[in-house]
């Protein structure tokens, strides 16, 4: 079952449309943690067809090695160990896919609805923690394939030693028997072909699983970083509401005051009109009044002035 080249998540355009909706409404930390999920996905789905290929070569290598009762029984061992890592692979392999069709599925569906209700529909990107316990599955199963990787890595060094230290030990029989010094192999390298066709290919199988959980590791964290962003999100902008919601009747008392203020008509005071003699009389006091307090200013600046 071969992955589909090119299908990457980050550029699945249900995806893209995810993410624009997000940073559309004030969501970029989701966004971020969206997209970092998906590129860890992605980059699982790379590591896992670099290990297909590894393990390919690997057993085309071993189906080649040279025919002897020797080299046949160590083929069949060596072939049993690329098996068991094959195994592992396509296991793991199967695990990508599953969480890739989650992620696609989900977003699928929080897009349409967000579309049809809004903002509040993008709270879903929390229905991605799902995915999590594929993500520890998936662990377990890399961690599981380092250890036997480990193993057999050993047990083909040990392998690979002993069919090299037997090459020595026959090539100096035979220099004895021509009556030629024995060599001292220990001051030179020599490694056997074993190393190269199986024991290179597995310490690169297992430096690839060893950055798998890694990537596990950080999908994981970022699992849980997205859940605790959204909740935050809707906290906050329930708090938002529900300020906005008591400061609304005094927002509304203050509008109305102003408008009283501003547009409240000017009523002149009520004043007492006299006509005739009773309004010249009192024109008459008004004028008397004035020239006494004139009188009485004048008084003051001459005291000064003296």
């Amino acid at each position: 079952m071969d992955m589909e080249a090119g299908k990457t998540l980050t550029n699945e355009e249900v995806i893209r449309e995810l993410l624009e909706l997000l940073k559309k409404n004030a969501m970029k930390e989701q966004a971020n943690d969206v997209f970092e999920i998906c590129s860890y996905v992605d980059g699982l789905e790379k590591k896992i067809d670099s290990m297909t290929e590894e393990l390919t070569n690997m057993q085309n290598q071993i189906k080649e090695m040279q025919e002897d009762t020797l080299v046949n029984n160590a083929k069949k061992a060596l072939s049993e160990a690329q098996e068991r890592l094959n195994a592992r692979c396509e296991q793991i392999k199967s695990q990508v896919l599953e969480v890739k069709a989650q992620v696609k599925s989900t977003a699928k569906s929080i897009v349409d609805e967000a579309k049809a209700k809004g903002r509040a529909a993008l709270y879903r990107v929390s229905e991605f923690l799902e995915i999590k316990k594929i993500f520890l599955d998936m662990r377990e199963n890399v961690r599981g394939a380092i250890k036997i990787t480990d193993k057999d890595i050993a047990k083909t060094a040990l392998l690979a030693k002993g069919f090299r230290e037997a090459g020595q030990t026959a090539a100096n029989a035979f220099r004895t028997f021509a009556d030629k010094p024995e060599m001292d192999y220990s001051q030179k390298e020599q490694k056997h072909p074993i190393t190269k066709t199986v024991l290179a290919p597995m310490k690169a199988v297992k430096k690839m699983l060893v950055s798998m959980k890694l990537h596990l590791d950080a999908s994981i964290d970022k699992l849980d970083n997205l859940a605790m962003n959204v909740q935050l999100d809707k906290e906050k902008h329930m708090e938002n509401a529900k300020t906005k919601e008591q400061t609304e009747p005094e927002r509304a008392e203050a509008e109305r005051v102003e408008a009283e203020i501003v547009y409240a008509p000017m009523v002149a005071e009520p004043q007492e009109y006299q006509y005739n003699a009773d309004a010249f009389e009192a024109r008459g006091v008004d004028e008397v009044k004035q020239e006494a307090a004139h009188k009485e200013v004048s008084k003051v600046r001459e005291d000064k002035a003296r």
